[in-house]
């Protein structure tokens, strides 16, 4: 009887990983999605020329967006 508790024991743990890494790739598509869409705002900014300061803090904060974006790839593949 003890052997079954610990194997399920291992079956919940594992299930939870799985949840876990399931979060991280819908996290990581989250990312992807915001990142696609962030860059195309940055290049309406640049071709109306006229807010050149907003695209450069759009630019520093989709380079954290990839920064996140690659550590969750990371994370997901190790």
């Amino acid at each position: 009887m003890h052997m079954g508790g610990i194997a399920m024991s291992k079956v919940v743990k594992l299930s939870s990983v799985m949840e876990r890494e399931e979060k991280l790739k819908e996290i990581y598509e989250g990312l992807e999605e915001i990142k696609d869409q962030l860059t195309a705002l940055i290049d309406e900014y640049e071709e109306e020329e006229t807010h050149t300061g907003k695209a450069d803090e759009l630019i520093e904060a989709l380079d954290a967006l990839e920064d996140a974006s690659e550590t969750i790839e990371d994370v997901l593949e190790n």
